[in-house]
């Protein structure tokens, strides 16, 4: 019922939101240098066993799927606009700059 409401009025859903804001922090981070703990994080890989069952989906994993859902390529966050605009930061910059608030 939520999702109808929120369709009817234009605005997105949550799960494209968090979508968003993932790819955003994903480009800013591949953007840091080497030696920064955020990218360091980003890029190891623990050496433990996982627990027993279905594997939690990792945050990667969740970029990738964003990433797929919006034909994007892996190394396309190096060239800057061209990432704002496929992964829908444009949109928010231009309400800022013309003043333009959500409703």
């Amino acid at each position: 019922m939520i999702f109808g409401i929120m369709g009817v009025k234009g605005k997105p859903d949550l799960i494209d939101i968090i979508e968003q804001k993932r790819l955003q922090w994903y480009c800013h981070v591949r953007r840091m240098p080497e030696e920064r703990i955020p990218k360091l994080i980003m890029d190891w890989i623990p050496r433990d066993r996982r627990k027993r069952g279905r594997p939690r989906k990792t945050w990667m994993e969740g970029v990738r799927a964003a990433m797929t859902i919006r034909n994007l390529e892996p190394d396309q966050w190096r060239n800057r606009e061209e990432w704002r605009l496929v992964s829908g930061r444009r949109r928010q910059l231009f309400k800022k700059k013309t003043g333009q608030i959500e409703r």
